[in-house]
């Protein structure tokens, strides 16, 4: 059964590229005229210039996307019983959302930068623009950390859950766009956002990135991506994204030079290789320390690791709920999507965007963090505002939220959620 599914689900993404592919070419006129009627190959809206959201509207969403979280919270953590009131609260949320999974090798990047030696070496896996964040914000904290990586994270939630209802509003209604941001807020794993993890400055270096695309500022474009490329390896896929923005805009008139900014983003993983150079005089030592103890991780096909996570979830029952199975779920549920989007002819850089992300995701071997990188896909969040019927999105989004409030509740009570 687990090699079926793994089968599967690697055989679905590569027809999902090659249909992908076939789209990108009806797109550009490089296919023969006759096959324009397709559904999948139809001809796509224009952007809606002048569609976006009051201040008043955007000053909503961001303290809704930080009153949702914290509303959520503190409510898991009234599931521990524990005496005390607020000041309980805090200080568990501090421990919890500063000291598990990786948010301790962040604060000690943050620190004292990377080391050459001794067991903090292999913290040269994680890139190093969100821990200078932190150090940056430490200068108006008093010098702590934590509560710096805390309030950039935060801020960036916000800010980026803000932009996504900006960038929606590039495309869709209001209404939908405003959809869009809610099925972000409410995804099941969200709480990621508010503590000390990349995802809230990755979403919002994307989504920002992809905006400044879609009005051709290509360096401003380029610039955003660099960071979101020094920020997470998968902030490379925004090069594709923009490399096609770039290519249809093209199509209308010349760019000129300044689209040569969208170079920035590759650069921008160049600075992240300087820095293993300049640490381990290797450009890829970092690829060395992912496939040693603790994390094992090496690159391998989809298929492979789709099997696997469907073997650690039999073997490793008390993980497989918070970890294996939902990656397994998240992958098809998404892919799923993908298809109905490229089907319904929805937006070509939607699924550039979402397959490549997924992707290359997906790709990492003896993965655990699965449902928290999908926090990323912003593709995902757009698609799903595409519904067409209005009572499908809202069970969508009840049952997602239901979902949050679990997986909160069980990450304040000290289980093993990545």
């Amino acid at each position: 059964m687990a090699q079926t599914v793994g089968h599967l689900g690697g055989g679905a993404m590569i027809l999902f590229v090659l249909l992908l592919a076939v789209r990108c070419l009806s797109q550009m006129n490089w296919l023969p005229q006759r096959l324009q009627g397709v559904k999948c190959l139809a001809k796509e809206d224009g952007i809606r210039l002048g569609n976006e959201c009051s201040r008043r509207e955007y000053a909503a969403v961001f303290f809704a996307a930080l009153l949702l979280q914290w509303a959520v919270i503190f409510a898991a953590w009234l599931t521990l019983n524990q005496p005390g009131g607020i000041l309980q609260f805090l200080e568990h949320f501090q421990s919890r959302f500063t000291q598990a999974g990786d948010s301790p090798h962040y604060l000690s990047i943050a620190h004292s930068g990377y080391r050459s030696s001794g067991e903090e070496a292999k913290y040269i896996v994680f890139y190093p623009l969100y821990p200078l964040l932190i150090r940056a914000m430490s200068l108006f904290t008093g010098g702590s950390l934590p509560l710096a990586g805390l309030l950039v994270s935060q801020l960036c939630w916000g800010a980026g859950c803000v932009m996504l209802v900006r960038l929606a509003c590039c495309w869709l209604q209001r209404e939908r766009a405003l959809w869009a941001a809610a099925f972000l807020m409410t995804y099941p794993f969200a709480f990621f956002g508010m503590g000390v993890y990349t995802e809230s400055l990755f979403l919002l270096l994307c989504i920002s990135c992809v905006y400044q695309a879609v009005r051709r500022r290509w360096i401003c474009a380029g610039c955003l991506g660099g960071l979101a490329a020094l920020c997470r390896t998968q902030g490379l896929v925004m090069f594709l994204v923009v490399l096609w923005l770039l290519m249809r805009a093209h199509k209308e008139t010349k760019q000129g030079v300044k689209s040569l900014g969208i170079l920035l983003i590759p650069a921008g993983w160049g600075v992240y290789l300087c820095c293993n150079y300049f640490v381990f005089g290797n450009w890829f030592a970092f690829l060395e320390f992912e496939a040693a103890p603790p994390w094992y991780q090496t690159t391998r096909w989809i298929a492979q690791n789709l099997t696997q996570h469907w073997q650690m979830a039999l073997e490793y029952p008390g993980l497989a709920n918070f970890i294996y199975w939902p990656q397994v779920f998240f992958y098809f549920i998404i892919l799923g999507l993908l298809f109905w989007g490229l089907w319904q002819g929805v937006r070509t850089e939607w699924l550039i965007w979402g397959g490549a992300y997924l992707g290359m995701s997906y790709l990492a071997g003896w993965m655990i963090s699965g449902p928290r990188y999908m926090l990323g896909c912003i593709p995902l969040f757009l698609l799903l505002a595409h519904l067409p019927s209005k009572w499908v999105r809202a069970a969508v989004l009840a049952a997602s939220f239901l979902a949050q409030t679990s997986y909160t509740a069980l990450f304040m009570q000290g289980q093993a959620i990545m």
